[in-house]
């Protein structure tokens, strides 16, 4: 989502506004292609296409560089670039697409997919030419929704991970954990070892209770889901119990209150208490750790999430797509527009750009290609996914149409609940009514 990416919160999870929905309302499965390209044939001619992206400037710049690079080999190709901060990136693309004019590849995310796909605003991918024999098996299956078909593919794998800031463990003399056996609660218990060694306004981590990713990984935890067949996969207790735990952390000191943590929500990358050493603990996307890296000196390390207390090593982890690669349904080029995606995603010379800033490539070739370039954060990002590939849990259900709402749920009703407006039982009662109503 769900760090914690451009404003972390939305960075780390899904994002979301009802707007999104009441724009694409007026898009249907009969949508007209609006011409966004120049003419010209599909697979090889002139095509004028635009791309739009949500992520911070080291996505963009390497982005930009592969648009420039497959633009210079392909003449009468031209691609217009259009990122966004994850902020404003759903409401200005409902916006386009309700006025038929969305841009030919869009960047997705999972849970706006099933939204978009069920109103007839995306292609399926596999009539325009979408190549996916490269890639490691079980990675091309994501990204269809019923009879809309292959509406995304896969950008990349993301795992969900706690990251650890060790140059300030160090400082402090605080002992880093063991990832393979820690809790939620010993987490809290080294949090609060952690600010007690540190001076004021440094703490030992951040506040969860509004961050999609921690609330996910719990119900996992638990036995249960976000999503289980289409319908809500939790109940008033499970939600409660999260939101319990989270009131020991904000009662223990251990990370900022209630208007420092929105204050650093709010805040880029660059300006987070994580990312300026002053938080040691975080939860993140794997590829997150190259953003972090690129502002923040201290040594990182990438570390699972913390198990569900009292059932050590159960961490219930899980293989993210990082983002999925859609075309608008509106396109005038869609050959022109896969294409592109089949480069982005399995040219060597694009993942020698690119890396692994939008996570793991899906293709296994270029995989191994991008594991021998690498070196420092990037190459230890790759190899602890790897690691724990061997553990991780089912992909989760794609969100059902409505579930875009769940990352602004918890945020209202997570800040609700920091700032004492209503009590643990009522904000799990609230996610329970609000996000079953949402979806029905």
């Amino acid at each position: 989502m769900p760090a914690p990416a451009l404003p972390r919160r939305r960075a780390l999870a899904l994002g979301g506004t009802a707007a999104v929905g009441l724009a694409l309302a007026a898009c249907g499965p009969n949508a007209q292609r609006s011409g966004s390209g120049s003419g010209g044939s599909d697979g090889g001619g002139d095509a004028a296409l635009r791309m739009t992206w949500w992520g911070g400037d080291k996505r963009a710049a390497l982005t930009q560089e592969v648009i420039d690079q497959y633009v210079g080999a392909h003449d009468g190709v031209t691609i217009e670039a259009e990122p966004s901060d994850f902020s404003s990136y759903w409401d200005k693309l409902a916006t386009q697409t309700a006025a038929g004019s969305a841009p030919d590849i869009i960047q997705m995310e999972e849970a706006y997919l099933a939204e978009y796909a069920q109103r007839g605003a995306l292609l399926d991918l596999s009539t325009a030419g979408l190549d996916t024999s490269g890639f490691t098996e079980g990675l091309a299956e994501a990204g269809t929704v019923g009879e809309a078909g292959k509406v995304g593919v896969r950008g990349g794998s993301n795992a969900p991970i706690m990251l650890v800031n060790a140059s300030l463990f160090e400082r402090a003399g605080v002992e880093l954990p063991d990832d393979t056996t820690w809790t939620w609660d010993d987490q809290l218990a080294i949090a609060e070892a952690l600010g007690a060694a540190t001076e004021d306004g440094t703490f030992g981590t951040g506040q969860f209770v509004v961050n999609p990713v921690v609330f996910r990984a719990w119900l996992r935890q638990h036995g249960k889901a976000l999503w289980t067949d289409g319908a809500l996969g939790f109940d008033t207790a499970d939600a409660t119990a999260f939101f319990e735990h989270a009131e020991r952390m904000l009662s223990s000191g251990a990370g900022p209150d209630a208007s420092q943590t929105q204050e650093d929500y709010a805040a880029g990358i660059e300006q987070s208490l994580f990312a300026t050493g002053r938080q040691g603990m975080t939860v993140a996307w794997s590829n997150q750790t190259v953003a972090f890296t690129s502002v923040l000196d201290d040594e990182l390390v990438l570390m699972r999430l913390p198990a569900a207390p009292g059932d050590p090593g159960n961490h219930q982890m899980w293989l993210k797509p990082g983002m999925f690669w859609s075309v608008a349904a509106t396109s005038a080029h869609p050959e022109a527009a896969v294409a592109f995606i089949n480069h982005f995603l399995n040219a060597p010379e694009a993942a020698e750009i690119l890396g692994v800033e939008r996570g793991l490539p899906p293709n296994t070739e270029i995989r191994e290609l991008v594991k021998g370039r690498l070196e420092g954060i990037e190459l230890e990002t790759l190899e602890f996914v790897d690691e724990i590939t061997p553990e991780v849990g089912a992909d989760p259900e794609i969100a059902p149409q409505g579930g875009s709402q769940f990352e602004s749920l918890l945020n209202r009703v997570g800040e609700s609940f920091m700032f004492g407006e209503i009590d643990a039982a009522a904000a799990g009662q609230q996610m329970v009514d609000e996000l079953g109503a949402a979806i029905g």
